[in-house]
């Protein structure tokens, strides 16, 4: 199974589409491999976890943004703390009540970070499908889930699940018939590039016309494959962002607000870099402002970039 992985996974980066993730490549031989990274490991336990993903009482710490302000977006599963940090916890408490019942063993908790095919493994132990819009399905919580992997150093009952699905993703597609971009096309592999996720998050450098205009008004990932996942979300839970207190307010402020989220793995500088982006592309009078401002008083080259490039 994981040897399958590995080679669409391969040619998956050989045809371009995992864009500037290099990360991918460098860890895709220990991913196929498991025991290269946990060479101790004997059992692994996956799990899912959904961070309040989706729900509108899922708090964040942005300022409320006044009315007629120009918005930008970050997607609803970056509330809460880091998944990262949930993830670990959840990992942790798990492997205390294990040692409680079976005795001292050592395992390594791993969520999204370490080489580990992680929707593979979670489709192997009957814990969903891999939709159409590459996430794993679950009976319950649809796509807004998390994984988490537990490798241990003893061996474990093999407990395979049987994810009883209310239907198949092909009586719906309604993740790729909602992709704004391309990234998701019927027959095709996931174009990364395309992707604004990739696009807010991964991407180096400065975004051209084209990438601007994908990414639409998104600061940081993208909702529109997974609201529409059934059952399709009743609210918007998006987090809005005043672009001009995301531009005028002092880094450290952001930096400490977004410090223990999922939306620090982006940075200031790259938030930044995509309000200018979102920016560049309305072109009204009070974004032309904003976008001066920026030029005459921001000092990251990345920013000042994005404010020159075409």
């Amino acid at each position: 199974m994981l040897n399958e992985n590995g080679k669409a996974a391969k040619n998956w980066i050989a045809s371009g589409y995992a864009g500037d993730m290099n990360y991918l490549e460098r860890m895709l031989e220990e991913k196929i491999e498991p025991q290269k990274a946990f060479p101790e490991a004997k059992s692994t336990i996956i799990i899912t976890f959904d961070n309040r993903w989706g729900l509108s009482e899922a708090a964040h710490s942005f300022p409320e943004p006044k009315q007629d302000k120009l918005l930008g977006y970050i997607s609803a599963y970056a509330k809460e703390q880091d998944y990262h940090r949930t993830g670990h916890e959840i990992l942790l408490r798990l492997h205390e009540k294990l040692k409680e019942a079976l005795g001292e063993f050592h395992a390594v908790p791993c969520v999204d970070t370490r080489p580990v095919f992680e929707r593979a493994l979670a489709v192997f132990g009957g814990l969903g499908i891999r939709g159409p819009n590459d996430l794993l399905r679950t009976p319950d919580e649809n796509v807004r889930v998390f994984i988490g992997s537990l490798f241990c150093d003893i061996h474990l009952p093999e407990v395979i699940l049987n994810s009883a699905m209310p239907f198949p993703c092909k009586f719906c597609n309604n993740c790729v018939e909602n992709c704004p971009t391309g990234a998701l096309t019927p027959g095709k592999e996931f174009d990364s590039p395309k992707c604004i996720s990739y696009l807010t998050i991964e991407k180096k450098g400065s975004l051209n016309h084209e990438e601007r205009v994908m990414m639409e008004d998104w600061l940081f990932g993208c909702d529109w494959c997974t609201v529409v996942c059934p059952p399709k979300d009743k609210v918007d839970t998006r987090i809005p962002i005043d672009l001009e207190w995301l531009l005028k307010s002092p880094a450290g402020e952001i930096k400490r607000l977004i410090k223990g989220t999922a939306i620090e793995y982006a940075g200031v500088t790259k938030l930044r870099r995509n309000a200018v982006a979102i920016l560049k592309e309305k072109k009204s009078p009070e974004a032309l402002e904003l976008l001066g401002w920026a030029g005459k008083n921001l000092k990251s080259p990345l920013v000042l970039e994005q404010i020159d490039v075409l």
